[in-house]
This record gives structure tokens, sequence and C-alpha cells, in this order.
């Protein structure tokens, strides 16, 4: 979050990607760091247990969001 955060307030574009399970801590965060509208993409919990190719899923359905995020459109 401190690394995205700093980012942004730079003015180059940002975006955070968490868990579900995290969300609420990031944005708590991003708030704390005087963002408190930084955007969190968030992918399904937990990923430690997944494999390679299903986190290549998590990554593929979570892109548009994040590209969206990145560039201010809507998903």
């Amino acid at each position: 979050m401190h690394d995205s955060v700093h980012f942004e307030l730079q003015g180059i574009p940002a975006v955070a990607v968490a868990t579900t399970q995290f969300l609420r801590a990031a944005r708590a965060q991003a708030s704390a760091l005087g963002l408190p509208t930084f955007e969190v993409v968030t992918v399904a919990h937990p990923i430690q247990i997944k494999t390679p190719d299903e986190m290549r899923q998590l990554a593929d359905e979570a892109f548009p969001r994040i590209l969206a995020a990145l560039t201010g459109q809507a998903a």
C-alpha cells in the first residue's frame, strides 16, 4: 500500500491488489496515508493455496479491473 499510494500521490497512476480478506485493512491504510479514495482491486482469498494455473486465472480475471483503475475507465 505504501508504494502504491506514494506513486499515486506523485501523479503516477497506481492500483493496489489485495485479497478480499484484506480489503478493509488496505482501505484503512490508504486513508491513513492520505488517500482515502485510493483504488484497491480485490481477488478471491486465500491465494497461498492456489496453483500457478489458478493464480494466472485470478490475474487474468483481475486484469480488466486493474487496467480500468489505472486508466480511470469503468471496468
